[in-house]
C-alpha cells in the first residue's frame, strides 16, 4: 500500500486529499482544500459504532459492507476522474478501516492512489505542534485602532501589495463586536477548523519565505473562536500600528458593513443593540432601535462609537508603543508608509 506523510501531503501542490469521513466529521474540520468523499453518511456511521460497541466488530463490519458495496460504482468514478489530474491521498479519522478499504478497493481498480499516515488525528498533531513552535517562524505587526476605523480594509490593501495577513475575523466568521455575526454569512466554523485555517494560511507564507504577518487587534475570543494562548502571547509582544480616522469615515465605514448588509431587514441590527441594555441602559437602547427603524443609521452608528466602542479601546490602545501611526482616511499613502517601514 502506497504511503504518504501529512508533511510530503502537504507540501506537494499535485495532491489532493481525499476525506472518506461523515460529513458531519468533515464539517467539524478537516485538511484546507480537502474533497469530502464520505463512505458511510452520518445516520450509518453512527449504526456502525453502536453494533461495534454492542455486537463486536464483525457485526460491525458486516452491516459496513452492506452500506458501502451500493456506493462502489459511484466511488469508483469519482476517484478515477479526480486522479486523471490528481495524486490522490485519502485520509480517515486515524488512518484506519476506512482508509485502508478505499486505498484497497482504489488500487483494485488500477488507480493509484496514497494512504495518508496518521489519518486526520495525525493531521491534527501537526496542526496543534505547529501552532505552538510559532515564535520561531514569525513576528506578528498589530494593528490597532477604534471601529469602522479601516482595520480589514488596510489589511486587505497589504495584501494587494504581497504582505503577509491573516484575516483573523474571516476566519472566525465575526467581526469581533455585538454586531459581529452580521459582517459575515454563513455558519461560523468550530474551533478545530478555525485553527486549521490559520495554520494552512501561515504554512502558506512560511514556504514563501515571508516572516512578517500582519492582522488586526483582537480580543481573545472572536465570536466563537478562541486563540491560543501562545497565538495570544505573540500578538501582544508583536509589533504595533495605530491606525487613525475621521468620525465620519468612520461611521460611513460602518454603515456600508453592516445595516446596509441587512438588506430589507434590520432584525439582526435590533437583536445586537438590545444586548447593550446593561452597557446602555433601556431607555437608550429603545431610542436607538426607534432610530434603527427609521432608517437613522448614521445616527445610531455615530452615538455608538462615541459613546461606546471608543471608551472600550482607549484601555487596551494605550498599553501599546507604536511603531508609526497611519490615517485610513489617506489609506493610499498610508500603505506606502507601512510597506517602507517593514523595508527598514
Amino acid at each position: 500500500m502506497n504511503r504518504i506523510r501529512i508533511e510530503e501531503a502537504l507540501k506537494d501542490k499535485n495532491v489532493l486529499l481525499i476525506d472518506v469521513r461523515s460529513p458531519l466529521e468533515f464539517e467539524e474540520d478537516h485538511i484546507v482544500g480537502a474533497v469530502n468523499i464520505p463512505i458511510l453518511d452520518n445516520e450509518e456511521r453512527a449504526i456502525i459504532g453502536t453494533l461495534y460497541k454492542h455486537e463486536g466488530k464483525d457485526t460491525a463490519i458486516k452491516k459496513g459492507l452492506e452500506f458501502v458495496s451500493p456506493k462502489l460504482e459511484s466511488l469508483y468514478r469519482q476517484l478515477k476522474e479526480l486522479s486523471q489530474k490528481h495524486k490522490l491521498a485519502i485520509y480517515c479519522f486515524r488512518g484506519g478501516m476506512r482508509s485502508s478499504s478505499v486505498v484497497d478497493f482504489a488500487s483494485s481498480c488500477d488507480i493509484k492512489v496514497y494512504k495518508l499516515e496518521g489519518g486526520y488525528k495525525g493531521y491534527r498533531r501537526y496542526v496543534i505542534s505547529y501552532l505552538q513552535t510559532l515564535k520561531e517562524r514569525f513576528q506578528f505587526v498589530v494593528l490597532h485602532g477604534h471601529t469602522g476605523i479601516g482595520k480589514t480594509e488596510m489589511l486587505l490593501e497589504l495584501e494587494k501589495f504581497g504582505m503577509a495577513i491573516l484575516d483573523l475575523e474571516f476566519f472566525a466568521k465575526n467581526s469581533g463586536s455585538v454586531f459581529g455575526d452580521l459582517y459575515y454569512d454563513g455558519n461560523p466554523p468550530s474551533q478545530k477548523y478555525f485553527e486549521s485555517s490559520i495554520f494552512h494560511k501561515l504554512q502558506e507564507y512560511e514556504r514563501k519565505g515571508q516572516r512578517l504577518i500582519f492582522m488586526e487587534s483582537e480580543s481573545k475570543k472572536i465570536g466563537r473562536c478562541i486563540l491560543s494562548a501562545e497565538f495570544w502571547e505573540m500578538m501582544q509582544d508583536g509589533k504595533h500600528i495605530l491606525v487613525e480616522a475621521s468620525l465620519q469615515s468612520r461611521v460611513k465605514r460602518c454603515v456600508g458593513d453592516y445595516a446596509k448588509k441587512q438588506r430589507d431587514s434590520d432584525e439582526g441590527l435590533i437583536r445586537a443593540v438590545s444586548r447593550l441594555k446593561d452597557k446602555l441602559g433601556k431607555k437608550k437602547v429603545s431610542e436607538l432601535i426607534e432610530q434603527i427603524q427609521k432608517k437613522s443609521y448614521e445616527e445610531v452608528a455615530g452615538f455608538l462609537m462615541e459613546h461606546y466602542y471608543d471608551h472600550l479601546y482607549l484601555h487596551s490602545q494605550d498599553k501599546y508603543e507604536y511603531e508609526l501611526t497611519v490615517d485610513s482616511d489617506r489609506m493610499r499613502e498610508s500603505i506606502e508608509e507601512i510597506i517602507n517601514w517593514t523595508k527598514e
